[in-house]
């Protein structure tokens, strides 16, 4: 995937956060981590949107679905 260089303002703590982060060998750079962070906040929207749809009432959809993912009939 193509990726483009950015510039972002953060905190000295978060950016400390980052560094340590990196320091520690969980990320192998600050890039790494705030692009994990992303992936999070992504997956996590998702999941709430999950959840959103489920507390709509779509839950006699979500029945239908059978354990590939498909509608059954």
């Amino acid at each position: 995937m193509p990726t483009a260089k950015v510039s972002l303002s953060l905190t000295e703590a978060d950016l400390a956060f980052l560094d340590a982060e990196a320091l520690e060998g969980r990320y192998p750079s600050r890039s790494a981590a705030v692009h994990d962070a992303v992936r999070l906040l992504r997956e996590s929207r998702l999941a709430d949107a999950y959840a959103e749809a489920y507390a709509e009432g779509h839950d006699d959809e979500w029945d239908t679905a059978i354990g590939d993912g498909l509608a059954s009939a």
